[in-house]
């Protein structure tokens, strides 16, 4: 079990002190419609990061264009706020393309700003942060005030919010899966949805009540 360090949890206390804190019942999970983030269960009104290295392949992108996919099947509507407007839309059919909202930013800071607007906005029940291509030097710029606030307003405003990173550094999220997968050259010639059972999501840290479980506790496959 990581340590805190006492200048985390001062500052945990200095928000929950101005903002309030609202605990987040274990059971309250947003159903997205993907089958291996509702086994997961991602919690709702609240920051899940969703960590996809390099050395991991097309993992993360493969998740997030099944996921899109699933949200619009169920015709509900999803903010993509992409981080550095590497986002392919072609990616996805046209009728999954009208569902989201796709805001276009060039600059790490850009994008936590317009995350920050539509999770206050509050009209759109997920908004998708998707930092995997930004670069590590503007990552590394964003203050853990900036996830905090981010997590408080989610929280009020009951919008579950997923971050996509390259490395985990969201230190507020209530979870924390990294993804991986088995992707072998032949893979290339495979259609995206023969291609995602291949990929596997682990859990590395899950926030129960006030305690956060740093073990690697659980892996679910996409199939």
């Amino acid at each position: 079990m990581a340590v805190i360090p006492d200048k985390i949890l001062q500052l945990r206390q200095l928000l929950e002190a101005r903002f309030g804190a609202t605990e987040l019942k274990a059971e309250e999970s947003f159903s997205t419609g993907f089958t291996a983030l509702d086994e997961v269960g991602i919690p709702r009104g609240a920051l899940t990061e969703v960590v996809s290295e390099p050395a991991s392949g097309p993992g993360g992108t493969l998740l997030l264009y099944g996921l899109l996919h699933a949200v619009a099947q169920r015709k509900e509507r999803v903010v993509l706020i992409d981080g550095k407007d590497c986002f392919a839309p072609k990616g996805l059919p046209n009728g999954d393309l009208t569902r989201v909202l796709w805001s276009r930013c060039r600059v790490t800071s850009e994008a936590i700003k317009a995350a920050d607007l539509a999770v206050r906005d509050g009209n759109v029940p997920l908004v998708i942060l998707l930092l995997t291509l930004n670069p590590a030097s503007e990552l590394r710029r964003i203050p853990a005030t900036a996830w905090h606030r981010l997590q408080m307003v989610a929280e009020k405003t009951a919008v579950t919010v997923l971050v996509f990173t390259p490395r985990a550094q969201v230190g507020c999220a209530r979870l924390r899966l990294l993804v991986g997968g088995a992707f072998p050259l032949d893979a290339l010639q495979l259609c995206r949805d023969e291609v995602i059972p291949a990929l596997n999501l682990q859990i590395e840290r899950r926030r129960i009540g006030r305690r956060y479980d740093d073990e690697k506790i659980c892996s679910a496959s996409c199939a």
